[in-house]
């Protein structure tokens, strides 16, 4: 179980496919909301960027847009993922969680209920669900005051040739993990089964094992919630500025596989000054990424200045995995 006895678990399964509303409801309930909550939850096309990444870099951005794939930047870390409609999303959103979360407690009750279908599923690498060694589910996660909320996906009849044109991995990522392509890692759910369901019927079954394994009671929007959630994507997840961000001209971009993950450093270098640094990646952390950025503009471009303004930090904090000299190798 991911959740004890002690306090309620509420399971939300609702109709919304509208990428902004549905990650707008995600920080709803983990912020706003103080229970211990289960989401199901589907998209219409829609690429979904992680906290920290830079869109362009990331997507064909021609193909996303001739093709009206929406694009919204979550809370969580991690890379890009691609969903439509045979995409199921879920959420875990818990108390008592400070830090980062186990991955694999969370997933457990994901497994076994695709095990029960029959399937070979198992937990591996950092965050990963595979089915037969082939990716099916993604995850990733957020901490909120004590709150943690862990998403991921379930690849269960999702068009897998939209998925490898619209995602544009860095190719770095991509040799490093030994793959020459998106689409070479994937297979869907749906055709790995002995008896064909559906979607919907997928996404009941697994809303039915949630209920029992977890003692969850079900739960449906309120009027309020709606117009909580409403306000979120009016002022954040349905503008330019939080999907897409500002992208100023870098001079210099450096990327590099680190334990914690890809970084992406793009930044100027000014009358021997480090300036305008940002850095994106699918890394997991705690703390906003910017919090770094601020501590490094402005330094002299010197190793020994930066690790001066490195020193009395936790970097597990913002890059999980990674190493202060891991960031100081990346941008000398």
């Amino acid at each position: 179980m991911v959740f004890d006895k002690t306090e309620p678990v509420y399971l939300v399964a609702h109709n919304s496919t509208r990428p902004p509303f549905n990650l707008a409801a995600e920080e709803y309930f983990l912020r706003e909301r103080s229970e211990n909550f289960i989401m199901l939850w589907r998209n219409e096309p829609a690429i979904i960027i992680g906290r920290n990444q830079n869109a362009y870099a990331e997507l064909d951005v021609d193909y996303v847009r001739d093709n009206s794939i929406t694009v919204i930047r979550r809370l969580t870390g991690g890379g890009a993922v691609f969903h439509d409609l045979g995409n199921l999303n879920f959420t875990f959103i818990k108390n008592g969680q400070d830090g980062m979360a186990d991955f694999k407690e969370y997933l457990l009750p994901v497994i076994g209920y695709l095990r029960s279908l029959g399937l070979n599923a198992e937990f591996s690498g950092r965050n990963d669900i595979l089915l037969d060694g082939m990716k099916i589910s993604g995850n990733a996660q957020t901490n909120y005051r004590g709150r943690v909320m862990l998403h991921g996906t379930l690849l269960f009849d999702v068009a897998l040739g939209t998925l490898s044109r619209a995602l544009k991995p860095n190719p770095l990522k991509l040799n490093a993990k030994g793959i020459k392509s998106v689409r070479s890692r994937v297979t869907n759910i749906r055709s790995n089964l002995k008896k064909d369901i559906t979607v919907t019927e997928f996404t009941d079954g697994l809303a039915s094992f949630l209920s029992e394994s977890e003692d969850c009671t079900r739960y449906a929007f309120t009027a309020s919630d709606e117009r909580a959630v409403g306000r979120l994507v009016d002022e954040k997840y349905g503008t330019f500025l939080w999907n897409f961000g500002s992208a100023p001209p870098y001079s210099v971009e450096k990327s590099a596989m680190t334990p914690g993950g890809l970084v992406t450093a793009a930044f100027d270098v000014r009358n021997g000054e480090l300036s305008d640094i940002r850095i994106f990646g699918d890394f997991f952390g705690t703390r906003e990424i910017s919090e770094l950025e601020n501590r490094l503009k402005k330094i002299p471009y010197e190793p020994a200045a930066a690790a001066d303004a490195l020193s009395g930090i936790d970097m597990y904090d913002y890059i999980a995995g990674a190493s202060k000299d891991d960031l100081i190798r990346l941008l000398f």
